[in-house]
């Protein structure tokens, strides 16, 4: 962890028109300062010799044993003076060794032990109030009455984001980025951990938005979460781009993350760790070098923990798609993806589909093939996505036998679904039905568009269930299949549209029609 250089001497007095007071013998002198580099808090940003000097006005808490803590201001950038804030008031040597806590930024609610990061960060005064450091030391009093020499620890790590060029589809006046955002993997600090939720900043820019400007922010360290949001940006065609995955990231040192930005995803060049006060290159470190995303292609049909977007001119699988883990899916927009093999998402797993175009998942006609057991979430935030459950399989013209039994549809989605955004289209599939002159003989039920739950806060739903299969003239116990359930669980609506229609009913004809599949199998709860 790095220390940080606060130095100054405090002056001797203070005075106004009525009288001036003597500084007491025994008052501490300080120094506050790392090696022989001197950090300004007023210089969070910067990564010259400008961040070795204080600002005039910069302040810090300093207390010892049970005396009341004072602040001290920076009088002077170019001396690099320092005086008490409140006139009379010192820190005083009460006997030959001292503990002694000191912190900065001297704000509401920041103290040795608590900070709250500021949210606003959008100039060099409000990102400097971000930069929280603290340090604790016994010292004993310097022979001669010398000033004292403190350490203070940074307890935030800084993340730049370069943007370090555009991809080719955007025309010149469209190579620009705006709306940046950085997010902090926590809110605060207490008693030296993390605390809170992940917080959005608001960084210090630098630059118009093209390629070379930076966006600075101040961080709370930690362990990283991989299906956190990490940065957010508009790109110039005004499509909303995210990176997602706080990597780890450790107090005192600085992250600079090169983006490349193209429509519909971001590719992170590179990342460079440094020591935030040497500016000292690291070897290794927590980021992780690598595209944002990973482009899809038919060979990968197990999506793991990661990053994927489709392709410039759509794809198509034939083979089933299982997902594990956190996984973030880019629908490109314009591009088309289909699943005619279903989809599955296995326990704890969660697919968020991002994006603007448009994906179609389809169960297996005529086959369960694509039903496969899952009770992970596929979160839909934006874009196109019509799951259409596989239709059942029929029984043709005089079918004899004592039982002619044919083959279920197939699910599209196995798990759950939560809709924030977009537009979701979740049709059962039809049943199958039983031609003329057959006899015991029963047609397939359709499958299920989306196999478990839906809950939606927003965006639209349209969910429809399968059509029941129709019995042709002159058969006996001729039974057609029901249709499939557009949605297999139940339905929690907080937000968004909802449009919900029942299957219809198959043709009796000289038997059974089947029975229309439910638009929700399960209890529909809208609290709208």
């Amino acid at each position: 962890m790095a220390a940080l250089a606060l130095m100054g001497t405090l002056a001797s007095c203070q005075s106004d028109d009525d009288f001036t007071v003597t500084r007491p013998a025994n008052a501490v002198g300080i120094n506050v300062s790392v090696g022989s580099l001197q950090t300004t808090r007023s210089n969070a940003i910067a990564t010259d010799d400008t961040q070795r000097q204080f600002n005039q006005g910069d302040q810090i808490s300093v207390s010892t044993n049970d005396q009341e803590a004072v602040i001290f201001q920076c009088t002077s950038t170019e001396n690099q003076t320092w005086t008490e804030t409140v006139a009379g008031k010192f820190l005083l040597w009460t006997q030959p060794t001292l503990t002694f806590s000191a912190y900065y930024p001297v704000t509401t609610g920041t103290s040795m032990t608590a900070f709250t990061l500021p949210t606003d960060q959008s100039s060099v005064d409000k990102i400097a109030l971000a930069d929280y450091m603290t340090r604790q030391q016994v010292i004993s009093r310097p022979e001669g009455g010398g000033d004292i020499q403190m350490q203070l620890e940074r307890k935030m790590a800084r993340v730049i984001v370069r943007i370090s060029g555009f991809g080719s589809q955007y025309d010149d006046d469209e190579k620009t980025v705006s709306n940046v955002s950085i997010y902090s993997e926590a809110s605060g600090i207490s008693s030296g951990n993390p605390t809170g939720s992940s917080t959005e900043i608001q960084p210090y820019a630098q630059g118009n938005g093209g390629q070379g400007s930076t966006y600075t922010a101040l961080v709370v360290p930690g362990y990283g979460d991989s299906g956190a949001r990490f940065i957010r940006l508009t790109d110039g065609e005004y499509n909303t781009l995210l990176v997602k995955g706080i990597p780890e990231l450790e107090a005192g040192n600085s992250y600079t993350f090169n983006l490349v930005v193209g429509k519909n995803r971001i590719e992170v060049a590179s990342v460079t760790v440094q020591d935030w006060t040497t500016g000292e290159t690291l070897a290794g470190g927590q980021a992780q070098e690598g595209s944002a995303s990973t482009p899809l292609d038919n060979t990968t049909t197990a999506w793991t923990a990661g990053t994927f977007a489709v392709p410039a001119g759509g794809l198509t699988y034939s083979d089933a798609i299982t997902v594990s883990g956190d996984v973030t899916l880019v629908l490109t927009d314009g591009e088309t993806l289909t699943l005619n093999k279903g989809i599955s998402l296995a326990s704890g797993a969660t697919l968020t589909v991002e994006g603007n175009g448009t994906m179609n998942v389809n169960g297996t006609n005529n086959s369960t093939a694509s039903t496969v057991a899952g009770t992970g979430t596929l979160v839909l935030t934006s874009g196109t996505l019509n799951a259409k459950g596989g239709n059942g399989q029929g029984v043709g013209d005089m079918a004899v036998g004592t039982d002619n039994r044919a083959n279920a549809g197939g699910n599209a989605i196995n798990g759950n679904v939560t809709v924030s955004g977009g537009t979701l289209t979740a049709t059962g599939g039809n049943g199958g039905g039983v031609g003329a002159r057959s006899a015991k003989s029963y047609g397939a039920v359709g499958g299920e568009a989306i196999s478990g739950s839906v809950t939606v806060t927003g965006g639209a739903v349209t969910a429809t269930g399968g059509n029941g299969g129709s019995i042709g003239e002159y058969g006996a116990q001729e039974y057609g299949g029901a249709g499939g359930a557009a949605i297999g669980g139940d339905a929690t609506l907080t937000g968004g549209t909802w449009t919900a229609t029942d299957g219809t009913h198959g043709v009796n004809g000289d038997g059974q029609g089947g029975a229309g599949g439910k638009a929700v199998a399960g209890t529909v709860t809208d609290n709208r």
